[in-house]
């Protein structure tokens, strides 16, 4: 079996000690090889203001079962 990724862009918030999930992403529904989904993220410039916020762009093993 091939492993497959999604691409996930997630809101990350700090706390003043860390930075912590807010429970909020968003998710690209097409499962692709890590070095697509790879290149993908890698296509996205970050433009950073609030010091309290920031987006992750991360690829996620797709680990939904196939019906």
């Amino acid at each position: 079996m091939i492993k497959t990724f999604v691409l996930v862009i997630s809101l990350w918030g700090y706390n003043g000690d860390t930075w912590v999930y807010t429970g909020n992403q968003m998710v690209l529904k097409e499962p692709m090889p890590k070095e697509q989904c790879e290149t993908i993220a890698g296509n996205w410039q970050k433009f950073e203001m609030n010091k309290y916020f920031r987006f992750s762009i991360e690829c996620i093993e797709d680990i939904r079962k196939e019906t």
